[in-house]
């Protein structure tokens, strides 16, 4: 990159309030340096850090789990790839990730996330029970409860967009959330 490039991008990650941005694999080594910079960096409260730690857990875990583009860090293991960007506001945060889907699980999403964001917040603690109940049946890992904890870690609804990526069977996910300071 010329240095006008990375003044480019320097002004545009500036004018958008991005204090973080990560490209690439969620793995274990990743996860953990990122997590333990998000939890101590961000926050003076340790409250609102672990609160805002958690949501990181949640939609990383989300993206290493679920995205159809993997990679293999070693010959045991895969990650799935994709990206996260926290935007910073006086008064709230706002944490997006993203990850490649297939088209076919395009409508399961939706839907999952809209029952989310129309449920109250006793109904969101009776879905996380019940998904917690279903853990077992689950091969991927989890009780599927990661963004039903998301929204009600946060208090908000789940922001999310589904860009169609029109040469493949293939969408872009991106979830996103409010975090207050």
């Amino acid at each position: 990159m010329e240095n006008n490039e990375i003044r480019e991008m320097h002004d545009i990650m500036s004018e958008q309030n991005i204090i973080v941005s990560y490209i690439g694999p969620f793995d274990n080594n990743i996860l953990t340096i990122l997590a333990e910079n998000i939890e101590t960096s961000l926050w003076e409260d340790h409250y609102k850090g672990r609160k805002f730690f958690k949501i990181f857990i949640e939609l990383a875990q989300n993206i290493s789990l679920y995205s159809k583009e993997v990679s293999h860090p070693s010959e045991d293991d895969q990650a799935g790839e994709g990206c996260l960007i926290i935007n910073e506001y006086s008064d709230f945060f706002i944490f997006a990730a993203g990850n490649l889907v297939d088209k076919t699980d395009v409508l399961r999403l939706v839907e999952k996330c809209d029952k989310i964001n129309t449920a109250d917040r006793e109904e969101l603690r009776q879905m996380k029970r019940d998904l917690r109940n279903l853990e077992h049946e689950t091969v991927k890992g989890g009780g599927n409860i990661g963004l039903v904890h998301v929204a009600l870690t946060s208090g908000y609804p789940l922001e999310y967009k589904l860009v169609d990526l029109q040469d493949n069977n293939e969408a872009f996910y991106i979830i996103s959330v409010r975090i207050d300071k």
